[in-house]
């Protein structure tokens, strides 16, 4: 296989190890989230009887068992995710705004109950106080903020829409729109994010928008960075723990 273009403008095809680069990560933090427990004690974790209280351990396991992944194929990664502009992180950083009206009001009408929401683990109610509260919460930040930007775009757009183009999927440039791959990346905002799925379907059309227009991993990455730590941040200042 053709190595990706080393150059700082053109990343569009690759990584190497594609597979395992952009599949792996993704696939080992979904099949560990199926352990985690929710506050309703339903799912998996529910017909295990694993209680809410081990979701600090399960989250962390889940965590460095996807960093782990990441590790493996860091180098074909790191070579193919490009050098980042300077304003998909702002756009990324706006785009919480409208990501918190759009689940509050989704959550109000109560389309949110119906099809399922998020653990909401508190960890400062839900997992005790002191050190041991503040540590989980930097694991949490540490999945909230680099985790999952990076194994979920390289999934979605990295493999998934280029994917529903042609099968090797390394040979599609990165950021090219079809219609197979727009319904693609619509289809996984709405089904990954039944609680938010308005928001989410607006969120990962912009995002989308960012990926054609500057043709960069990185720069989808970071926008999605910057839209999960001002929602870690907003949740902690406002103990709206259900957003995450």
């Amino acid at each position: 296989m053709q190595q990706p273009d080393a150059s700082p403008t053109l990343h569009n095809e690759g990584p190497d190890r594609p597979w395992e680069a952009c599949v792996v990560p993704f696939v080992v933090f979904l099949a560990i989230g199926l352990f985690e427990p929710t506050r309703s004690g339903d799912g998996l974790a529910g017909a295990l009887r694993i209680p809410f209280a081990a979701y600090p351990f399960i989250y962390s396991l889940r965590i460095v068992a996807t960093l782990l992944a990441v590790a493996r194929s860091w180098t074909p990664i790191r070579r193919w995710l490009g050098r980042p502009t300077w304003w998909p992180p702002l756009v990324g950083l706006a785009m919480v705004v409208p990501w918190i009206v759009l689940a509050s009001l989704q959550r109000e009408a109560g389309w949110a109950s119906a099809l399922g929401g998020r653990a909401a683990f508190n960890p400062f109610t839900d997992g005790g106080d002191g050190p041991a509260a503040w540590a989980f919460f930097a694991i949490r930040a540490i999945g909230l903020i680099m985790v999952v930007p990076l194994i979920e775009e390289l999934f979605l757009r990295g493999f998934l829409m280029r994917y529903v183009i042609r099968e090797d999927f390394w040979n599609v440039p990165f950021g090219m729109l079809t219609l197979p791959a727009v319904g693609a990346c619509l289809f996984y905002a709405a089904a990954s994010h039944p609680s938010e799925c308005v928001a989410a379907v607006g969120w990962f059309a912009v995002v989308t928008g960012i990926a054609a227009a500057t043709r960069r991993p990185i720069d989808t990455i970071l926008a999605h960075a910057a839209t999960n730590l001002a929602l870690g941040a907003y949740a902690l200042f406002t103990a709206n723990w259900w957003l995450l």
